[in-house]
């Protein structure tokens, strides 16, 4: 716990204070993102004292990865306030080309592991959002920011997916041991080899899921304004970030996980996975949680069943940090 304390030891952001500078943006994203990493115990994700369902990262990682990107952050609050003349959907492009290169500094800190890729996507257009709100004079409140962050990739799963058929449509794919209406039983992990070889192309994880089960992701998480984010934000104050964070975080990750559709959960675990993931957060926040005996034993044995399983809720991770982030801010 002394850990977090020690990260939070610098007060919050001033609610609707427009002279936070890009640098400090920066600091508070990276120091958002360890916040997160600390946090625990969180079932199937990496805590400060487990690697939990990954065996190729630690805390340490983590910590290297988001000390690795407080630079883009710094730059993406940047952009947002230097864009505000262009259309929102016009940011995106240059921001997508920062976040690349940030992807190429978060592999360089940590050998080549995936330990932020969502977060660069969706941290980067808060901090953007941040920075024209700010620079308009407009309210950047948790409504705003999600509305702005949202608003710079309207359309960005058309243009991303436009090749690929969608749920259903996969049944006219002719793929050896895939029945789209068994999908939901299917690995989607397992099940990206076949895909590849019948589309003729390399597919994403989010673009495998969007064949197979045609969710969105993070981009329709984005699309819509980010409602995960807001849940959290919500989620996070009802909890009392402001006495115990890390109760509130993890009380935050369960009802995240029981109620918005992470991706990563399918990726690995299929449609099982994701129902037993959903299923084991609700019960464990009707148990009490943290606060319950009865609570902690059934966290330990859904972080069990979660190493297991090798489930990993990183989507909801991704939405848990971004609200730490404007937690800080003092949004």
């Amino acid at each position: 716990m002394s850990c977090l304390k020690n990260l939070c030891a610098c007060a919050p952001a001033r609610h609707g204070d427009v002279s936070i500078s890009s640098a400090r943006v920066g600091e508070l994203a990276a120091r958002a993102a360890i916040l997160e990493a600390a946090a625990g115990p969180k079932p199937g994700l990496v805590c400060r004292d487990s690697q939990g369902a990954h065996k190729d990262m630690d805390y340490a990682t983590f910590v290297r990865s988001a000390l690795s990107l407080q630079g883009y952050f710094t730059q993406g609050h940047a952009l947002g306030s230097a864009t505000t003349t262009l259309e929102p959907q016009a940011v995106f492009p240059r921001l997508r080309s920062l976040g690349l290169k940030a992807e190429q500094d978060m592999f360089a800190a940590t050998n080549g592991v995936n330990t932020h890729k969502g977060l660069i996507f969706s941290l980067g257009l808060f901090c953007a959002a941040l920075g024209r709100l700010d620079r308009l004079g407009n309210a950047a409140n948790v409504q705003a920011l999600c509305r702005t962050a949202g608003s710079f990739v309207r359309g960005i799963t058309g243009s991303d997916m436009a090749a690929l058929p969608c749920g259903p449509h996969a049944a006219q794919l002719a793929i050896p041991g895939f029945r789209p209406h068994k999908a939901r039983h299917a690995r989607p992990k397992a099940m990206r080899p076949l895909l590849e070889k019948t589309l003729g192309r390399s597919l994403t994880p989010g673009e495998v899921i969007y064949v197979m089960y045609g969710m969105r992701g993070v981009r329709g998480e984005a699309e819509q304004g980010f409602p995960g984010v807001a849940l959290a934000c919500h989620s996070l104050r009802r909890h009392g970030v402001a006495v115990n964070l890390n109760r509130a975080m993890v009380h935050t990750l369960l009802e995240l996980l029981a109620r918005v559709e992470d991706t990563s959960l399918l990726w690995r675990g299929g449609g099982r996975g994701f129902a037993l993931a959903r299923a084991y957060a609700a019960a464990t926040l009707d148990a009490g949680g943290l606060d319950t005996a009865h609570g902690r034993r059934t966290l330990d044995r859904m972080g069990a069943a979660f190493v297991r399983r090798r489930l990993s809720p990183g989507g909801c991770a991704d939405m848990l940090a971004t609200s730490v982030f404007l937690h800080l801010l003092g949004r």
